[in-house]
């Protein structure tokens, strides 16, 4: 990759990997102490009243024993005093005396939690205490090494720290391993749509993705073979006639040229979710432009092999029995229904016997007058009109479709249904549906005119 995709991503995640740390360390620092010192407090009165209980109804013994237990587990230092502040029993009275105990009791508040101190002035020890009171009036002193507590924390909040580094590293191997996941199918499709777009259909993608990639490399991988069969077949046909070498060239040219802005816009996006341009929601929309485009090629495709067999006469129309009235107002509806850019008021009339029948193919029909329709929409004014008539005329079926607007210039009214012919007032297109159409009419033996009329075009199709 040229630039973005790994560096991106790889940012990205270590600035959540860092944000990530800090906002732990912050919690450590501002929350978990206060909540720990907390929990030890409730710790503290909740042991020590169980013990003035216990020594309440159950005697010195019981009470002995629980206190010891509490030693080992907690590392509580519990004193047991007499009301002249002897020692009664305890597990450690360190840095205190008699006369320093009796003055801890006597000036610190009983049932409530507070901070004593020993050690010297340069190294002083502070002590998490709480005192009770039994009922014989002896006295419960106990504590908990607060400086003990302030290195739990410490500890906790170098673990973190710790796990932050442990959390980025991670995030960077993800981001990389990813990165590589993405970048690779991404770049193999780069480059089968530029060779695409040199006519050169070697390459085929061979992931086994069921992603947005996966679909678009199964999709060129279509478009690829219908490509190269298309043009194979074109050439065979090609080859039967003596201007085969002036006919391939002009085919190539027209071909590139319609292939190469759907193939641009597929190589340009694709070069842009290599480098990781887009955001992850702006990228799925640009997975549905990408397929957009290849639809596009995909009937480009169609439209080429379809024009290609009626002009070899290797075409074959398959006739039945249909109702006009039927196939004419199923195209109505169906169009009229169509969101547009323009306002314009689409009109219906048949002027056919709705029970009698025709014989011809329906399909190729329908496409016929549907690309004479979308003709009309396209060229129609702004707040203008689409009239589509059906009647029988001289037992003939002459469907009619016009549309206000500019009229054809009179020099292009005869070269409008030839192959890839687009005039000067064209809106896009491939320069092939009324080509298709032409042939379409004629496989039918029936005629199409056009002619300017009322401000406007209209298309005549005759079928005998």
């Amino acid at each position: 990759m040229r630039k973005t995709l790994f560096r991106q991503l790889l940012l990205y995640m270590m600035i959540f990997g860092i944000v990530l740390s800090g906002i732990s360390i912050a919690i450590i620092e501002f929350f978990f102490d206060d909540y720990y010192y907390l929990q030890q407090e409730k710790l503290l009165i909740s042991h020590i009243d169980i013990l003035a209980v216990e020594y309440n109804e159950s005697g010195i013994t019981a009470f002995q024993a629980l206190v010891d237990e509490y030693y080992l587990d907690h590392g509580m230092s519990i004193l047991f005093l007499d009301i002249h502040s002897d020692m009664i029993y305890g597990t450690e009275s360190q840095g205190f005396g008699k006369q320093g105990l009796a003055h801890i009791i006597t000036n610190s508040p009983v049932g409530e939690v507070f901070i004593s101190t020993t050690g010297t002035q340069t190294t002083p020890k502070e002590w998490l205490s709480y005192i009770v009171k039994t009922n014989d009036e002896n006295v419960i002193f106990t504590r908990i090494s607060y400086t003990s507590m302030d290195s739990v924390v410490s500890l906790v909040q170098q673990f973190f720290l710790i796990f932050g580094v442990v959390l980025a590293a991670i995030f960077i191997i993800f981001a990389y391993l990813f990165s590589k996941s993405m970048s690779q199918p991404l770049k193999e499709l780069n480059s089968i749509a530029k060779k695409m777009g040199q006519l050169d259909f070697s390459l085929k993608y061979d992931g086994k993705r069921k992603d947005e990639i996966g679909m678009l490399g199964t999709t060129l991988n279509e478009i690829t073979d219908k490509l190269e069969n298309t043009i194979s077949q074109l050439q065979g046909e090609l080859s039967k006639e003596r201007t085969l070498e002036k006919m391939r060239t002009q085919f190539t040219a027209q071909v590139s040229h319609e292939l190469q802005t759907p193939l641009s816009v597929i190589k340009g996006y694709s070069e842009a979710l290599t480098d990781q341009i887009y955001s992850s929601k702006e990228a799925s929309g640009i997975y549905d432009i990408l397929l957009t485009e290849t639809d596009k090629i995909s009937r480009l495709v169609d439209d080429l092999l379809d024009l290609s067999q009626m002009e070899s006469g290797a075409y074959i129309i398959r006739k039945k029995d249909f109702s006009p009235t039927e196939m004419i107002t199923r195209i109505f509806n169906r169009h009229n229904k169509l969101p547009s850019t323009k306002n314009f008021d689409m009109q219906l009339e048949v002027n056919y016997p709705k029970t009698e029948l025709f014989s011809g193919d329906s399909v190729r029909l329908e496409q016929a007058i549907r690309n004479i329709l979308i003709n009309a929409i396209k060229h129609v004014n702004d707040n203008g009109q689409i009239k589509i008539n059906l009647s029988k005329i001289n037992s003939k079926m002459q469907i009619g479709i016009y549309n206000s607007g500019m009229s054809i210039p009179e020099e292009e009214l005869s070269n409008i249904f030839k192959s890839y012919y687009q005039g000067k007032t064209h809106h896009g297109g491939t320069g092939l549906g009324l080509a298709i159409t032409h042939h379409i009419v004629a496989l039918h033996s029936g005629s199409i005119l056009v002619e300017n009329k009322n401000n406007g075009v209209v298309f005549t199709l005759i079928l005998p």
